[in-house]
């Protein structure tokens, strides 16, 4: 009783604290249903292009080429100073090809507009957090892939890759381009490794205060959680009024799972250490956890008894376990059937492609003995030409083989011009 009494109060100081970015916070499961496309909801978030919405997380991005999705807040940020934690998990089959990463928005423009960087239109004005993957084979840079970092922009600036060139800095955003915005980190897991399950996560804890952003990282794994680690702490940062926030992804040639697991908004006004404010925030979190795995405990009255006790200790365990077996076995046969669904809108693509190149060559063939005829008809005219001209030059003087030859050079006009109009017509030129 004392341990949920605790957790009960932490609890409500959490939500105290946590009332203003409440309506931005959402997490698996999902389960709120849109009443008008059967289709899984995100809270107050718009969902676009090649997002899919799961029981345990949504998918910015399968394993498809040329896929860009998105979130989209549809209410503005109304916190001056912030702690947001964003779960997250990029993975795919190929352990050394993959692409191109995610990233996590905080702009003026509340319309999601698609374009080249990471999903999302270039020349935005605000905040990007960009987690790339595609190693580029230049070597230009001075970092390991993947790479995440943050990049302002005023709306009147150009995003600029890596592989790119860098020949008007004053009017590009370049990653890396500040001093102390961005690290190396490994948060993308390869799926054919046998340590790697769909509890694999990577944790970004972004604060705001003070003009200061700061993000650390952390991987999680069943039954291990790993130490922070901290990536950038940039000064001097400026994010525009009544700014909103989004997720997007994208992959072109190259291919990975992007999935968000969940995202947590909190106030940090009166706050002095943002990232001690989130340690109890979570600690809270994990007592609230376990008190309701507590509630698998039979207390009944006779359970004081010693050989009921030993028995329905064993029984609550077991239930634990089996709870716990059981998530896992779900979150695993979502992961699953949401691969297979992508390799099986990538392989149907492939074959209406193969397809419409069939038709094309059957058309074609079509075409070809229409054209022989064509040509045979015109090999006779040009023979009855030419015996009329042998004919003309008989006896008749230069007049009659001047008019034949006239009459002739229009027929050949005539009869080329017939055959360029149906090549054109057949090659829909």
């Amino acid at each position: 009783m004392r341990s949920l009494a605790v957790c009960i109060a932490c609890v409500s100081l959490s939500a105290k604290v946590d009332s203003a970015g409440t309506e931005l916070s959402f997490g698996a499961p999902f389960n709120d249903i849109n009443a008008f496309s059967g289709l899984r909801n995100v809270g107050e978030w718009e969902v676009g292009g090649s997002s899919n919405v799961h029981r345990s997380f949504t998918r910015l991005t399968a394993e498809g080429q040329g896929q860009k999705g998105w979130l989209s807040s549809s209410a503005p940020l109304g916190l001056k100073e912030w702690s947001a934690l964003l779960e997250i998990r990029a993975s795919g089959k190929s352990g050394y090809l993959y692409g191109d990463g995610l990233a996590l928005w905080l702009v003026s423009n509340v319309n999601h507009i698609e374009g080249d960087v990471f999903g999302r239109e270039d020349f935005w004005k605000g905040l990007g957090v960009f987690f790339d993957t595609f190693q580029n084979l230049d070597h230009q840079h001075h970092h390991k892939h993947p790479y995440i970092y943050a990049m302002t922009n005023d709306g009147t600036k150009h995003y600029v890759p890596d592989a790119d060139n860098k020949l008007e800095p004053a009017n590009q955003v370049l990653p890396g381009g500040v001093e102390n915005s961005g690290c190396s980190f490994d948060f993308r897991y390869h799926e054919g490794r046998e340590d790697v399950s769909v509890l694999n996560h990577t944790r970004v804890h972004l604060t705001y205060k003070n003009r200061n952003l700061k993000m650390r990282l952390q991987q999680t794994s069943p039954g291990v959680t790993n130490d922070w680690y901290q990536c950038f702490d940039i000064k001097d940062v400026d994010i525009p009024d009544n700014a909103y926030f989004g997720m997007s992804a994208a992959t072109g040639d190259l291919v990975d799972n992007h999935d968000i697991i969940q995202f947590n908004l909190r106030s940090l006004e009166g706050v002095s250490d943002p990232e001690a404010d989130y340690d109890t925030w979570e600690k809270g979190l994990e007592q609230e956890r376990l008190a309701q795995i507590e509630e698998h405990d039979l207390r009944a009255a006779e359970s004081l008894q010693r050989d009921y006790q030993r028995v329905l200790r064993a029984q609550a365990s077991a239930i634990k376990n089996l709870n716990s077996d059981v998530e896992l076995l779900k979150q695993q046969l979502e992961f699953t059937l949401s691969s297979m669904n992508a390799g099986i809108l990538s392989t149907k693509s492939q074959l209406d492609h193969k397809s419409q190149l069939v038709d094309a060559v059957t058309e074609q063939m079509n075409v070809v003995p229409h054209m022989k005829e064509n040509i045979a008809k015109t090999e006779t005219e040009i023979d009855l030409l030419r015996k009329a001209v042998a004919e003309s030059t008989g006896g008749n003087g230069w007049r009659m083989p001047f008019f034949v030859l006239l009459l002739l050079l229009f027929l050949l006009a005539g009869i080329g011009y017939n055959r360029y109009k149906k090549i054109t017509k057949s090659h829909f030129l």
